[in-house]
């Protein structure tokens, strides 16, 4: 009987299959982790388009003006039982969801935002949107409300000297309440929808390390850096820009708007993409240095401002 013989795979075909397949993965896995980070930015830009819609909705019902930057709440206990309910906070009737604050571009995990939830505690998803205060409402003055006059705004303004400002107020703020830090006492009303000069223009929120953007604290320039939770911010800094963040498709990595805790040198601003909504409701995705880095002439003080953070207008 005739015997037949099977030939099996060589060793140098299999390596070489192998490395076609290690080639083929290269490729591919590069692509797939930029549609990934693609879809994660839209469902970002989803939830700020719902989150523009719930501040008209609460504008409408409190005459036209937006909500406060954050509202403190006396306890019945000492001064320490005073809360703090940040913008988002104060909007969940309009809302009805906490997980439309998560954002999938951020730093803090699907999961442990879910976890926050169920215990009953959303504090840390607070952080992730910001809403600009108006400079009234804070304990600051318009020379703190400038970006330029340190080492690092310096490269990206060319030495000018930018001014900005925001459009919320402040309800029920103290002097003396150590949660109230850096806000005026009392009531600060926010602006209202019509006052706002280009609503197309004008942030109403955006992607953030903090819920106030950390304007309260009074810092010239801080557009640079302020201290935050590592835990919530883009790569896990402790320190994060005190203003909206690049946290879609940073092209630096890593490397762009993070500042070592403590820095001695001046570091880059954000190169990535940012998400935000306007004040009349529409949603964008944009370059961080464009939203940031386009300037108006301002009559009402001589200079310059960001146009996405002057209400005011010309």
């Amino acid at each position: 009987m005739k015997q037949s013989k099977r030939r099996g795979f060589t060793l140098i075909e299999l390596l070489v299959v192998i490395a076609i397949i290690a080639i083929l993965a290269a490729i591919l896995f590069p692509v797939f982790a930029q549609a990934k980070r693609a879809a994660k930015g839209t469902v970002a830009l989803s939830s700020a388009k719902q989150l523009a819609l719930a501040q008209l909705m609460y504008s409408n019902d409190y005459d036209d003006n937006f909500s406060p930057v954050v509202e403190y709440t006396a306890g019945s206990g000492p001064s320490s039982d005073w809360a703090t309910f940040p913008w988002d906070y104060l909007q969940q009737p309009y809302m009805k969801s906490w997980g439309i604050l998560i954002d999938p571009t951020g730093p803090i995990s699907t999961q442990a935002a879910a976890a926050t939830i169920a215990a009953g505690d959303a504090f840390p998803l607070y952080g992730l949107w910001g809403m600009p205060p108006e400079q009234i409402a804070t304990n600051g003055n318009y020379s703190n409300y400038t970006f330029g006059t340190s080492a690092t705004g310096k490269l990206m303004t060319g030495g000018q000297v930018w001014s900005y400002d925001g459009i919320g107020g402040v309800a029920n703020g103290g002097e003396n309440i150590w949660c109230a830090y850096g806000y005026q006492k009392g009531n600060i009303p926010s602006m209202t929808t019509t006052a706002v000069a280009a609503p197309a223009d004008q942030v109403m929120l955006a992607q953030a390390g903090a819920w106030d953007f950390f304007w309260q604290q009074s810092n010239a320039d801080n557009f640079d850096l302020y201290f935050s939770v590592g835990s919530y911010n883009t790569y896990g800094a402790n320190l994060s820009p005190a203003a909206p963040v690049a946290r879609m498709l940073d092209s630096s990595g890593p490397a762009a708007g993070v500042y070592p805790w403590p820095s001695g040198h001046p570091t880059m601003e954000p190169t990535g993409r940012t998400c935000y909504a306007a004040t009349d409701g529409h949603a964008k995705n944009v370059p961080w240095r464009q939203l940031m880095g386009t300037t108006i002439p301002i009559s009402s003080r001589t200079g310059t401002a960001i146009k996405a953070f002057w209400p005011a207008g010309q």
